[in-house]
C-alpha cells in the first residue's frame, strides 16, 4: 500500500512538474509560467512586430536627424554628423544602463515596459 501511494505521489508530481516551464521563467505577477498560457506564436508575433518598429523609429530619427540639423537648425554637415554620432552614442550607452537595471533591480519585463513608454514619449 505504501509503494502504491509513493507511485501515485511521484505520478502527481511529474505531472505538476510539466504545467509549469521547467526553465525558472515567471508571469507579469511573478508566478511560475503556464506552459500552457505563455508563449506561442502570439508572443512571437508581438516581439517581432515590436522590434521593426522599434528599428524602423531608430534608423528614420537617425537619417532624419542630419537633415533636420543642417537645415532647419542651420549647422554645418560636420557639427550635424557629430551631434547625430553623440546621438547614437547614447542610444547605445542606455541598452547597457537597461540591462544593468534589468538584471539588478527590475526584471526583464518591468524593464522593457518602462524604457519603451520612454520611449515613445
Amino acid at each position: 500500500m505504501a509503494v502504491t501511494g509513493s507511485i501515485k505521489q511521484r505520478n502527481r508530481a511529474k505531472e505538476q512538474d510539466e504545467v509549469y516551464t521547467m526553465d525558472g521563467t515567471v508571469d507579469w505577477r511573478g508566478h511560475p509560467s503556464s506552459r500552457q498560457d505563455t508563449g506561442k506564436w502570439f508572443a512571437g508575433v508581438i516581439i517581432l512586430v515590436n522590434q521593426g518598429l522599434a528599428t524602423l523609429a531608430f534608423f528614420g530619427v537617425g537619417v532624419n536627424l542630419v537633415l533636420f540639423l543642417t537645415r532647419v537648425l542651420g549647422q554645418n554637415n560636420a557639427d550635424a554628423a557629430n551631434t547625430v554620432s553623440k546621438w547614437t552614442g547614447t542610444v547605445y550607452i542606455f541598452s547597457l544602463v537597461g540591462a544593468f537595471l534589468s538584471d539588478s533591480y527590475w526584471g526583464r519585463f518591468k524593464t522593457c515596459a518602462i524604457f519603451q513608454i520612454i520611449f515613445v514619449v
